[in-house]
């Protein structure tokens, strides 16, 4: 995701880039190696509290070979403390492929988000605008984004029915190699509150 895109300024886990609180969400217990050739299933969560303005990354590394036949990825957001006045709030959640390398981050961002390369299949997007409106988008296509939903949100002054989640499933046939890495991020505008986001993964060792 690149750091203009809106106003979005915004062991195996690695955190990045957030003046709050981030918690891992999964066991410490240790999983039994995989054998099988079959399906397996991984899962972890995680959740950003002091959203504002800002945003924080998870990544992880790939240490098999697979194929990820799917991701289910649930995603939430709730405030945390009622605001000083009404307004949106919005998190916008990406998830990636960081190829044979540990991801790359913009310096400076607030959103902390990751560094995607333009996808080298499309040209850059052009915008269509006879009525002038405020139009912002990427760009291009970003490569290897596998998951980009929007959390948005209207939250009134008292609070009430300003929670939002979204369920998504995606990412299937998702060829990974070891040295490969996942990258997860969350980047907040307006109202302040908490995320999170938990994932379960459905692959095939190749």
């Amino acid at each position: 995701m690149k750091p203009d895109r809106r106003t979005f300024v915004g062991k195996g886990l690695a955190l990045a880039g957030l003046a709050g609180t981030i918690t891992g969400l999964d066991s410490s217990a240790h999983a039994q190696a995989e054998t099988s050739t079959g399906p397996s299933f991984a899962s972890f969560g995680w959740e950003v509290s002091n959203l504002n303005d800002n945003g924080a990354d998870v990544y992880v590394e790939v240490t098999s070979n697979m194929t990820v036949a799917s991701i289910d990825t649930d995603i939430s957001f709730m405030l945390t403390s009622l605001p000083a006045s009404a307004g949106f709030a919005e998190v916008l959640c990406r998830g990636a492929v960081s190829r044979g390398a540990p991801p790359n981050f913009y310096s400076g961002d607030p959103g902390a988000s990751f560094v995607s390369p333009q996808s080298p299949n499309f040209g850059k997007t052009h915008i269509h605008n006879p009525n002038g409106l405020n139009v912002g988008d990427d760009g291009y296509l970003l490569q290897n984004i596998f998951l980009s939903v929007i959390l948005k949100t209207w939250v009134p002054k008292g609070g009430t029915a300003s929670s939002t989640s979204r369920h998504v499933s995606g990412a299937r046939s998702l060829v990974l190699n070891a040295g490969d890495y996942l990258v997860f991020n969350m980047g907040h505008a307006g109202v302040p509150g908490d995320a999170e986001m938990q994932l379960v993964l459905q692959y095939t060792l190749t």
